[in-house]
């Protein structure tokens, strides 16, 4: 599967996933299908909220797939460069996130982990002005660990095992 017919130079990463904390993921096909299904998770418009996604606040988008292409992208204000796969299964996504004990997603994603078998879609949305191109795989949460040093910002590392060919590309 390629990556739908979008160019996006500069563009901003942001990871999703379903808020629910029994989810049913999106079947194999609707992981490519923007309306109704990826749209559901990220939001209609860029940088929106879907009706059943939360925004994972992540430090950085690791990179994932196998790569083929390069682009540069914001994430919190500074300038990163990355290389976007286009036609190979995800791999795993080692994560980073400030760690806070009240964040919803971050306890969903602790909950997971815990849990070890929960199956959920993911999205990593890439978005250059009202423009979205939206990469959705399903995935399981493990490895949660929080690293509070008193002397540091507490941080959670915690890595999405995505789903064996269970990904696709969309866009708005």
């Amino acid at each position: 599967m390629t990556i739908p017919a979008k160019v996006l130079p500069g563009f901003s990463a942001s990871l999703w996933m379903q808020s629910s904390a029994t989810p049913t993921p999106l079947t194999t096909a609707n992981l490519s299908v923007w309306t109704a299904q990826v749209a559901t998770i990220v939001g209609t418009t860029a940088n929106g909220t879907g009706a059943s996604g939360v925004q994972l606040p992540v430090e950085a988008i690791p990179a994932f797939g196998s790569d083929d292409a390069v682009a540069n992208f914001a994430v919190a204000g500074s300038r990163q460069s990355d290389k976007i796969p286009v036609q190979s299964a995800p791999t795993s996504m080692s994560i980073t996130a400030a760690w806070n004990p009240s964040d919803a997603a971050l306890l969903q994603i602790r909950a997971d982990s815990a849990n070890g078998t929960v199956d959920r879609t993911f999205v990593v949305a890439a978005v250059e002005g009202t423009n979205t191109v939206a990469y959705a795989f399903n995935g399981r949460v493990s490895n949660f660990q929080i690293d509070a040093q008193p002397n540091a910002e507490a941080k959670c590392n915690f890595t999405v095992q995505p789903r064996g060919n269970q990904y696709g590309w969309s866009n708005n």
